[in-house]
């Protein structure tokens, strides 16, 4: 398909100089958690085409599973204390901010009447 209209040397849709790839649009968190679930998936697949008996495969899945939920809760505790401090550090920018938006607000609308003054005099 290389060389018809939209479409790249790799065959990959162009828009405009852009290749979309299969890298683009996922952002860390997305590969951690499709990682995680690959992680599960194969520990899943691993412990049920062992062969061994049926009690110790599901004492095994347990165990696992125990383990994924501390650390699924260790995890989520860090990724809420961090939305937590950059909630916080935003709402201290506002905080900060805001006269100075507040300002530059009335600034603008005291010129943008000047201006209209201006114009309104020139205009007679």
């Amino acid at each position: 398909m290389a060389g018809e209209e939209g479409y790249g040397e790799e065959g990959y849709t162009v828009v405009g100089a852009e290749h979309y790839t299969a890298y683009e649009g996922h952002g860390g968190l997305s590969v951690a958690l499709f990682f995680l679930l690959g992680a599960v998936a194969g520990t899943g697949l691993g412990l049920l085409l062992t062969p061994q008996s049926g009690w110790k495969t599901r004492r095994q899945i347990k165990e696992a599973s125990k383990e994924a939920k501390a650390m699924l809760g260790f995890y989520s505790s860090r990724v809420l204390n961090k939305v937590g401090v950059t909630l916080d550090k935003g709402k201290g920018l506002i905080r900060e901010g805001r006269p100075l938006l507040l300002t530059a607000i009335e600034a603008g609308k005291e010129a943008y009447e000047r201006e209209k003054e201006q114009r309104t005099q020139s205009g007679k």
